[in-house]
């Protein structure tokens, strides 16, 4: 039997059921994604995945099915899933990547939920929203159509100072989240999938403000392998949103595995039932994490069996890496990166 099985049933045009079984793991991956991606190319904005077969979502899988969810819903499309198994339901419940979704308990309702008062979506870039310089940024509207720029008064637009990305044809990507909007003439804007503000001046250049910092996000988990992978993609898209390349969000996803994997290991012996504590941060260009426990202490120098530094990846790969006693014991582990080190 094959690893992962899907059929796709058509409910019309823009809406798709699609029937999982088996894992998406480093092994299917590849081919769920090219389905996913060919089902979204074929027209489809509306999703509704069975996922009562799926038994264990990776990291990859996760953090694919989060950004085709944020692609598809400035198209008024979004994906909904159903019959979330218990252990893929925990790393959702635990990231709050419910945010993302709709999860229902029944085919009947995700299929209605999706399908009510469906209408047609051009295919269309976003129309990146007009900021008044007199005025708070207005509500984001996703509409298809090129939107014009605030203009009227004495009201002057100062050219922010920050990424500056290139404008073809009136297109220009988001230099924060890669969406693709127009701007039909120059002025201030903001990108409706990300808030992200940036001026468009009259030499084909748009630049963007620096991206401010993120609220910090806190998270106490045990020792368990779901919660492991789910920390994994939580960091990857803090990365991706960071700006970092698929290279660096790589390295940085390997070196979060490998400190949550050593906190488990040396730090609590495996057991399962232990929890440690995570803060990441992300800022303009930047990804910060700390972890904190009470387990065993743990020597940075520290080798595994097969005699290789336990944090071997870690220490090549980060900017910063600082390992310490906590001081009611246990340990406190500092890791940060930046986008373009």
């Amino acid at each position: 039997m094959p690893d992962l099985t899907w059929d796709v049933q058509n409910l019309n045009p823009q809406a798709a059921v699609i029937t999982l079984a088996g894992s998406i793991d480093a092994k299917t991956v590849p081919s769920f994604q090219e389905q996913m991606n060919k089902v979204k190319d074929s027209g489809v904005i509306k999703f509704v995945l069975d996922m009562e077969n799926i038994k264990y979502v990776n990291s990859t899988g996760l953090g694919f099915l989060v950004n085709l969810a944020d692609s598809l819903e400035p198209r008024g499309g979004g994906i909904a899933l159903v019959k979330l198994h218990p252990k893929v339901k925990v790393v959702f419940d635990m990231l709050g990547l419910n945010a993302f979704f709709k999860i229902f308990g029944s085919r009947n309702d995700a299929t209605a939920a999706m399908t009510g008062g469906a209408k047609k979506v051009e295919e269309a870039p976003v129309a990146a929203a007009p900021v008044s310089a007199s005025a708070p940024p207005p509500p984001v509207q996703p509409a298809p159509a090129a939107l014009k720029p605030a203009t009227g008064g004495t009201q002057t637009f100062a050219p922010p100072h920050g990424e500056e990305v290139s404008v073809s044809g009136q297109q220009l990507d988001c230099a924060s989240c890669k969406a693709t909007l127009v701007v039909p003439e120059p002025g201030n804007y903001k990108c409706p999938r990300c808030s992200a503000i940036f001026t468009y001046t009259r030499d084909n250049k748009a630049n963007f403000l620096p991206r401010r910092r993120l609220t910090p996000i806190q998270m106490t988990l045990t020792c368990s392998p779901e919660c492991t992978e789910g920390l994994v993609t939580m960091a990857g898209l803090l990365a991706k949103r960071a700006g970092f390349n698929d290279g660096l969000m790589k390295s940085m996803e390997a070196s979060v595995r490998e400190s949550a994997s050593a906190i488990i290991d040396k730090a609590y012996a495996s057991n399962e039932q232990a929890t440690y504590q995570v803060l990441m941060v992300a800022s303009d260009n930047e990804v910060s994490i700390k972890f904190s426990d009470y387990g065993k202490k743990i020597d940075p120098d520290m080798k595994d069996g097969a005699g290789k530094a336990v944090f071997s990846v870690t220490r090549e790969s980060m900017d910063v890496f600082d390992l310490k006693a906590h001081p009611k014991g246990g340990n406190i582990l500092t890791l940060s990166k930046r986008a373009g080190a």
